[in-house]
């Protein structure tokens, strides 16, 4: 039986062959009875004109017209390692970000697609389709919790589960400055923590004059983005800050719509629940806030909004019109980052190194699916020079965004 006509392949070309029709002779030889490898093995010892007799398929479905999607992977995929592939040779291997090129989506189970920049191939290749991958993750998930939920109740039973009695010191999620900026709270704290990321379908976006993309680093704390953001914003014609909101009093010299916006605590919360900020906190009893219309405002002037967030904003500020551009800023390794602190001549411990390793992992894991780059902070200056021509790139070539963006347009 035919399982599938690969994109690309003689018999797709022929357009005589289609899934579901049985082979019963090729150049005289019965086939009926024989294995795929026996038929392979047969195949390929025939040279010049191959002969078909087949019995078509009698739900044989008519041809339909292929459409292409184009999808930015958010798992990596190596077709060895897949127990299920149903051809091991057309599976295509691919990383988180790769963009693929799905041109059959007639299998619920297994797209034929073409990686970015090899559609020059002659044969389509198979990949998990969104469902089947999703699918196999969630049950992978189950398997996993219900592994998680049996130690838990082992550990229960003895001494070492007392451990976990230990209070926390709670964090304040607002307690900080960093730099005399607020740290705030994000408003999507309805984050799914086991979201199952399987693709997200793209479209080009070409770059437009009257809309320039804010920029937003996402980073542990004490990796240098703030360095990053004053460095861009010494060209002040080119790149500009949001005014944040505030519901405190204005102080003597400063000018609202310019160092805040000041506005009543009543109107900041009744901002809230309209949803109008990327991030909101509380500071010593007033509210602080980045909101959209802040982020529009520099759009609108023909600036770069320059933007260091908390990663849980990212899907409020996705959700908008603003098409932001988010990079990732990295540490180095354990070792870079030490000697970076001692270049630098600055006191450091140990754990607090390993932290911010750990918690870049944690970001990484939890939203690398939204990052467009990542840049490793190893030196600051080359790490600025590297988003300066990333961002001039983005000026003039087209990028794979969602494809709601496009859309949208």
């Amino acid at each position: 039986m035919i399982g599938r006509v690969v994109k690309g392949g003689a018999a797709d070309k022929s357009g005589l062959l289609h899934e579901g029709d049985e082979v019963l002779e090729v150049n005289g030889v019965e086939m009926r009875g024989k294995s795929v490898n026996e038929v392979c093995d047969l195949l390929a010892t025939m040279t010049g004109t191959l002969t078909f007799i087949i019995l078509p398929s009698a739900n044989h479905k008519p041809p339909h017209r292929d459409t292409l999607m184009h999808m930015k992977a958010n798992f990596d995929y190596d077709p060895e390692d897949d127990l299920y592939i149903p051809c091991r040779e057309l599976g295509i291997s691919f990383q988180k970000g790769d963009v693929l090129h799905v041109i059959c989506q007639d299998d619920p189970n297994w797209w034929q697609a073409y990686r970015e920049g090899e559609e020059d191939q002659t044969l389509a290749g198979l990949i998990p389709s969104k469902s089947f991958q999703h699918q196999r993750e969630s049950m992978k998930q189950a398997i996993t919790g219900d592994r998680m939920n049996k130690e838990k109740k082992k550990a229960g039973t003895f001494l070492c589960a007392k451990k976990n009695q230990k209070k926390k010191k709670k964090k304040s999620p607002y307690g900080g400055f960093e730099s005399g900026y607020p740290l705030y709270a994000s408003q999507a704290d309805d984050y799914e923590v086991d979201e199952i990321l399987t693709y997200d379908e793209v479209a080009l976006y070409y770059p437009r004059a009257n809309h320039k993309r804010p920029i937003v680093l996402i980073g542990p704390p004490n990796i240098g983005r703030h360095e990053l953001r004053q460095r861009l914003m010494e060209d002040s014609e080119r790149f500009a800050a949001a005014v944040p909101h505030t519901s405190r009093s204005r102080k003597e010299g400063e000018i609202d719509g310019q160092d805040y916006h000041f506005i009543t605590r009543a109107q900041f919360e009744a901002d809230i629940l309209a949803r109008k900020f990327v991030e909101h906190g509380e500071y010593e009893k007033a509210y602080y806030g980045t909101s959209l219309d802040a982020i529009r405002c520099v759009v609108s002037a023909g600036k770069i909004c320059v933007l260091n967030l908390h990663p849980q904003s990212l899907r409020i500020l996705r959700s908008s019109d603003l098409k932001p551009y988010v990079v990732f800023v990295a540490p180095p390794s354990l070792e870079k980052l030490r000697q970076k602190k001692i270049r630098n001549g600055e006191a450091y411990k140990e754990e607090e190194l390993k932290d911010i390793i750990e918690k870049a992992r944690e970001m990484e894991d939890k939203y690398g699916h939204y990052f467009d780059m990542i840049i490793n902070n190893n030196d600051t200056e080359r790490a600025y020079h590297q988003l300066l021509n990333e961002i001039n790139i983005l000026e003039r070539e087209p990028q794979w965004v969602p494809a709601a963006w496009v859309k949208t347009v």
